[in-house]
């Protein structure tokens, strides 16, 4: 499975700097663990054309559209995925709603999700972007989804995964392979007959809902830079 995103360059830099007080109540509410994973995802992304800072809805409610036919199915599958968000964030709720759209979410083909993003060569089963402004808040974001893929959970795991990567957090890592994250969805089990068994993320795991919430919950401020994490929580003393 590839995943791309792209992003909008930002113009300008703006840089906010971590206060003590903020750098000691992550160390505290989190596990060394969950801020390490959170610095793998949290910054930058795979393609090198996004600053490597905190970018993240900064408004108490997203208003989410499907923009394409969908199945009941997939609209559930939205629901799901947004309905889990709120349980996890407690400053900014995403609400499915079709009037002026924040979020825009598009189901097809894979074949014609180039058509959504320019520069896609159509190799992905789904994808993302979003705007921001200078200083790092999400202003308008797109995900596109494939709708005719093969395996069962498969288009599950896509619309949970480019969601959940369009509120800011969107790079890839296979440090944990069942994570929303996860950058490596299939597994070769049998190493004699060499079968490949497809391993989709459906569901947050309880390090993703961490993640999740640091980035929405604990305060962190837009336009962190990873040099700043890094330095005041990462490499700062037990």
């Amino acid at each position: 499975m590839l995943v791309i995103g792209f992003y909008a360059r930002q113009m300008w830099s703006c840089h906010a700097s971590l206060t003590p007080a903020q750098a000691k109540r992550l160390r505290t509410e989190y596990s060394r663990e969950d801020l390490s994973y959170f610095g793998q995802i949290a910054f930058g992304n795979d393609l090198g054309t996004l600053s490597e800072t905190i970018h993240r809805w900064n408004r108490p409610v997203v208003r989410v559209a499907i923009m394409t036919a969908c199945t009941a199915a997939e609209k559930q599958e939205v629901r799901r995925v947004l309905a889990d968000l709120n349980t996890i964030s407690r400053s900014t709720k995403f609400q499915l709603q079709p009037d002026e759209p924040d979020l825009r979410i598009y189901f097809a083909p894979i074949q014609d999700i180039p058509q959504l993003f320019r520069g896609h060569d159509g190799s992905a089963n789904g994808i993302f972007a979003f705007r921001t402004t200078p200083c790092g808040e999400i202003t308008s974001a797109t995900v596109a989804v494939a709708n005719n893929l093969t395996f069962a959970g498969h288009e599950e795991a896509i619309i949970r995964e480019e969601i959940a990567q369009s509120i800011g957090l969107p790079k890839d890592t296979n440090r944990y392979p069942k994570s929303v994250f996860s950058s490596n969805r299939q597994i070769v089990i049998d190493q004699v007959s060499g079968d490949t068994y497809h391993l989709f993320a459906t569901k947050f795991l309880p390090i993703d809902r961490r993640i999740i919430s640091i980035l929405y919950n604990s305060g962190i401020p837009v336009n962190t830079s990873r040099a700043d994490f890094t330095r005041h929580v990462l490499a700062a003393p037990e």
